[in-house]
């Protein structure tokens, strides 16, 4: 193993502490040079004099040192390097020619800069940060690899890459119509037809929604003539019938060219790639690149977190799904009963039916976009009017909206602290058990309009769950998380509700999360397939409510025999011709 030191220079603020890291080092206690000023008036720890003792990563005010041991991970291997005490990318996926590959780990752990380097926008310095990378020195470094191939294309400008990059968000500020966007030639507008864009084909981007935003770019990704195509998180944004879509079209592409895709929805993964590599490593420090695993295996060893190949574990407790069993009659006593309720605007309308809430019981709340699930939640939460129909009175709601906005330079600590003078939020229990279980700590002291998009998702969530409630209503709570986070969150909502006898209603789209977290379903449609009305009914057993929303969908599930995961059945296989045959979409038993 290597000890590596990590400097988070976004959080390190020399002038606001006393050098706390350098005053309790042993070693510079000792008068070695462990930890000297740089040349940006920033700490620099020698990797090579640490001890690994660890009592500065706990003295920094600021949590902006890591102390890490990389397993089975040489200096030979690493292929690029932020910065003497920066991120370190240990390998890279194979491009293939051929079919789709998977990339799957936590986030901050490399998968868009090994993307970055493929596509050839970034060229890899090999650890040597002190100077940009060079064609050169990689063709030599990768004599006798497949990569070799590969890079010899990139440097000589052979290769031709098309890249879907993570956040689409930033195409709002575009000028540009979809059109435009996309392209004007044949290609481009059956690629904008494929993804179903062509009625909003003449709008600016910066009129799409996030959804929108996301087929645009895939379409432009589609429509472009390339000999590798890179999809980094296809899926954000979209709703399940259009990750559906969007999957069959990559699959496709695949028969035709290489693809390589990043993505957190585990279930849309497996049934896109034919193979994947894993990343394991530590946020913001390091990522390792596992070699190809076939599809099964690869996300059956993410959920176990224990690699065979490299005898290395990078998860302490396996995940584990059910097969959701009818819940106890004594714990199907009615907490909170909602009647039917119905909202009005010019050209949509919206009717939900009548139902009840059992105490320590989540329901998720599943559908298309645009069918009026937020708008049911917000009647709910006593935020939209309802045109017909009252929310249950008397009914304590804690509310967590679907678009976050930090508007407050505090910090998640002090916000806490703030509320926690208030009698309606639970200090403790915010402090004692959502902070670590929804891995904050290392971000509780930064400003909130300074965390990322995944990580004020989880502080919005800790915040609505330390808020004693009767109904919690969580509007996509999995937006923005990789797959470990969307995991330990549905384990977290789950154990909070039963724990409390309270109740939950969760908006999202993720059908891994969705099992985890929910034991029955509220399902949105739009009747008759028009779209200028929304209908919601349930909730419904996990097993009905799923039957109900992928028969909409058209797409068959099983469980793996190995995990009890859900896993999507190939079109026209001989499961989902006996499951199509039998009206059972979502299958409860393992096969």
């Amino acid at each position: 193993m290597a000890r590596i030191a990590i400097l988070l220079a976004d959080r390190c603020h020399p002038k606001e502490c006393q050098w706390e890291c350098q005053a309790y080092c042993p070693p510079v206690r000792m008068g070695q040079e462990c930890i000297v000023e740089g040349e940006n008036g920033k700490p620099v720890i020698s990797e090579t004099l640490c001890i690994g003792c660890g009592i500065c990563v706990h003295k920094c005010p600021f949590d902006a040192i890591k102390i890490l041991n990389t397993p089975e991970a040489e200096e030979a291997e690493i292929v690029h390097r932020y910065g003497y005490n920066g991120f370190r990318l240990y390998r890279l996926p194979l491009p293939p020619t051929q079919g789709i590959t998977g990339l799957l780990g936590p986030n901050g752990t490399g998968k868009s800069t090994a993307l970055r380097i493929l596509a050839g926008r970034e060229v890899p310095n090999l650890g040597h940060f002190e100077e940009p990378g060079t064609w050169p020195s990689v063709l030599e470094h990768y004599r006798g690899t497949a990569l070799r191939a590969h890079f010899e294309r990139v440097a000589e400008g052979k290769l031709v890459a098309a890249f879907k990059p993570q956040y689409v968000d930033r195409l709002a500020d575009e000028p540009s119509s979809v059109q435009e966007f996309v392209g004007e030639e044949a290609a481009a507008r059956r690629a904008i037809d494929a993804v179903g864009l062509s009625a909003k084909a003449s709008r600016r981007l910066g009129e799409l929604s996030g959804g929108e935003l996301q087929l645009a770019s895939i379409a432009r990704t589609l429509a472009a003539e390339a000999d590798l195509y890179l999809f980094d998180e296809p899926s954000s944004y979209l709703d399940i019938i259009h990750r559906l879509k969007v999957a069959r079209l990559l699959r496709e592409l695949g028969e035709r060219k290489g693809v390589l895709v990043v993505e957190h929805d585990l279930a849309l993964l497996d049934y896109l790639a034919d193979q994947a590599h894993l990343i394991y490593g530590e946020p913001a420090a390091f990522g390792v690149v596992t070699h190809p695993l076939p599809m099964r295996a690869a996300v059956n060893t993410y959920l176990t977190g224990y690699l065979k190949d490299e005898n290395v574990r990078f998860r302490t407790d396996p995940v584990r799904f059910v097969s959701h069993p009818p819940k106890l009659s004594a714990r199907r006593d009615a907490l909170v009963s909602f009647p039917p309720l119905a909202k009005d605007w010019p050209g949509f309308s919206l009717e939900t039916a009548a139902g009840s809430l059992a105490k320590g019981e989540t329901v998720g709340v599943v559908g298309p976009n645009a069918t009026g699930k937020t708008t049911f939640v917000r009647m709910l939460a006593g935020v939209e009017p309802p045109t017909r129909g009252v929310p249950p009175p008397g009914v304590t709601v804690s509310y967590k909206p679907q678009y976050l906005k930090a508007t407050q330079a505090t910090s998640l600590r002090e916000r806490s602290q703030a509320l926690g003078a208030e009698p309606n939020f639970d200090l403790k229990l915010f402090e004692r058990e959502l902070l670590p279980g929804l891995h904050l700590e290392e971000v509780a002291d930064v400003a909130l309009t300074d965390l990322s998009g995944g990580e004020l998702q989880r502080a919005a969530v800790a915040l609505a769950l330390a808020r004693p409630a009767t109904l919690y209503l969580l509007d996509e709570p999995s937006a923005y998380l990789d797959a470990d986070e969307r995991m330990a969150m549905a384990r977290l909502l789950r154990r909070q509700v039963e724990r409390q006898a309270v109740s939950a209603l969760l908006v999202d789209h993720d059908v891994y999360f969705l099992d985890l977290a929910c034991d029955a379903l509220v399902v949105f449609d739009h009747p008759d397939g028009d779209p200028a009305r929304g209908r919601g009914e349930g909730p419904f057993a996990m097993r009905e409510g799923m039957n109900r929303l992928l028969a909409s969908v058209n797409v068959t599930f099983r469980r793996d025999a190995e995990t009890l995961r859900p896993r999507i059945n190939r079109e026209g296989s001989v499961l989902d011709r006996e499951q199509r045959a039998r009206g059972e979409f979502y299958y409860e038993a393992a096969s």
